[in-house]
């Protein structure tokens, strides 16, 4: 085990991860897993609707409830060296016409006070000499908004400035909470979608998606989905970095997000 992931004791650093039932948060945790970090997989779906295998300790939790919080913040039983929020929710905004109130109100609830308040529990819990880590995964979406994803676009700009009220709160602790933000993402359903495209008009997946990216990210300036590797890359930079990464924002998102941001 490499000196990278062990704490000055020897003994493995502890890593939790939320939305880790699927897509970058299980690519994340099981990452983490590989390269000999302890870590702690949080999701909504049952540990039996889990792609297998899950080389980590794996939880089901519904952290659109407050009352999940302190569990899930103690299960480390001695405090994180590293915590990745990237739970998200979506309410499927993109195929109805209007989302209810219950609706909009689960997805902030998830995508913003979810990582608010089980990061005000974590720290709370954290031992006084235990430096811990904290990057918040956030998306581009925050930058636009239509009439179709405000809601979405909303919960994210609110985790942003949620976020920054964290960092500025950790200037007394041993903790750093950084921000990694997304643009198009390579994940399971986006990648699903643009095969089907691809199917029904004979073309290249490859072409298919740099159509896709140009015309829904006017902005971007490659011509790829970003990659869970690269998501993981980033993630572990913020953490090397320490107390220098608190308060930062890290942009991987092909200049989707705008030039002046």
């Amino acid at each position: 085990m490499t000196a990278n992931t062990t704490t000055g004791y020897g003994a493995p650093r502890r890593a939790l991860v939320t939305g880790a039932s699927h897509g970058l948060g299980l690519d994340t945790a099981r990452r983490l897993a590989a390269d000999g970090w302890s870590v702690t997989g949080v999701g909504r779906r049952p540990a039996t609707a889990v792609e297998q295998p899950v080389p980590f300790d794996y939880r089901s939790a519904n952290l659109s409830l407050p009352g999940t919080y302190p569990e899930v913040a103690g299960a480390a039983n001695g405090g994180w060296d590293l915590v990745v929020h990237s739970a998200v929710h979506y309410a499927d905004f993109h195929h109805r016409p209007r989302l209810g109130f219950a609706d909009t109100e689960e997805m902030l609830r998830v995508n913003a006070l979810a990582p608010y308040y089980l990061t005000l529990e974590i720290l709370d819990q954290q031992p006084a000499d235990r430096f811990c880590s904290v990057v918040v995964v956030n998306s581009e979406a925050m930058y636009h908004a239509d009439r179709h994803s405000a809601p979405y676009a909303a919960s994210k700009a609110a985790l942003r400035l949620l976020t920054a009220g964290l960092a500025e709160s950790c200037r007394e602790r041993r903790a750093a909470v950084s921000t990694l933000v997304l643009g198009p993402l390579d994940d399971e359903r986006k990648r699903a979608d643009l095969r089907a495209i691809a199917g029904k008009l004979g073309a290249r997946e490859e072409e298919v998606t740099r159509k896709f990216l140009k015309r829904s990210n006017p902005d971007l300036v490659i011509e790829e989905l970003i990659d869970y590797t690269s998501c993981f890359h980033s993630i572990r930079h913020l953490q090397n970095l320490g107390r220098r990464a608190n308060g930062m924002v890290c942009r991987l998102d092909g200049g989707s997000a705008g030039s002046l941001i």
